[in-house]
């Protein structure tokens, strides 16, 4: 599929922007997606746009403007702070981290990265609701960021706001519906809430995009575990184990 094609696909003109093109991908996919419509060909028809998608977007991507490197556009002292700052995540000195990537941020408040590195930071200190007010501000700059969505799912997750969890791994998968971290991470949240269908349903979507993701492989097992499914849940957590030994 080149990119007329994928125009056609997602009802596009030449020269449409990315909100165009992130509109128009996700009111097909949610129209089209396998769990709302089950007529004929709606999976395939789900597969080609979620292709026409990714076409464009990395279309969209080499036809912006060349990034120049970080130094020679930046402030020399930002530069500085943010080197610091990486090297005190290396070692695991976050709060020290936080203060030099505070004053990255107070040069450059729209540096998506130092979001980031923030809220990672604040997350390994379990400053959860500090942490999801940075991948906030992080997803306001760039909303493209599927690590980003998940990043946040985590950290919903860490404190328990499941229903919030889902949505943010829900926009991962609108985005890319072919990251199988996402779908592990949204079945996990399905099986805490109990819902263990959709939960197996995740974990082997996972498994079809990584036949080689051992968590998975275990989160399938649990589930199945739970549903009474003894010895299918055996030969998961098998399964999970040869992948293990053999990294």
């Amino acid at each position: 599929m080149d990119v007329l094609q994928s125009l056609e696909v997602l009802g596009l003109k030449s020269g449409a922007s990315m909100d165009e093109i992130k509109n128009a991908y996700r009111n097909l996919a949610l129209r089209y997606h396998p769990d709302k419509d089950f007529s004929d060909g709606a999976e395939e028809n789900f597969i080609k746009i979620c292709k026409a998608y990714v076409i464009l977007k990395d279309q969209y991507i080499l036809q912006s403007n060349q990034i120049q490197k970080f130094d020679d556009i930046y402030p020399e002292n930002a530069v500085e702070y943010y080197q610091q700052a990486e090297s005190k995540i290396l070692q695991h000195q976050y709060d020290e981290a936080i203060l030099f990537l505070d004053k990255t941020l107070d040069k450059l408040p729209r540096y998506v990265n130092a979001w980031i590195r923030k809220a990672n930071a604040l997350s390994a200190l379990k400053k959860y609701d500090d942490a999801l007010y940075c991948y906030g501000k992080a997803l306001q700059i760039n909303p493209e960021s599927v690590d980003v969505w998940n990043l946040q799912g985590v950290c919903f997750s860490e404190l328990r706001k499941y229903d919030d969890a889902l949505r943010s791994y829900d926009e991962a998968i609108l985005l890319d519906p072919t990251n199988a971290t996402t779908w592990n991470f949204k079945g996990v949240c399905c099986f805490i809430l109990g819902n263990l269908v959709q939960s197996l349903e995740c974990f082997e979507q996972a498994i079809s995009l990584r036949p080689d993701f051992a968590i998975s492989w275990q989160n399938k097992g649990r589930v199945l575990a739970k549903m009474g499914k003894s010895k299918e849940s055996e030969k998961c957590f098998t399964k999970s184990n040869n992948l293990k030994n053999n990294v």
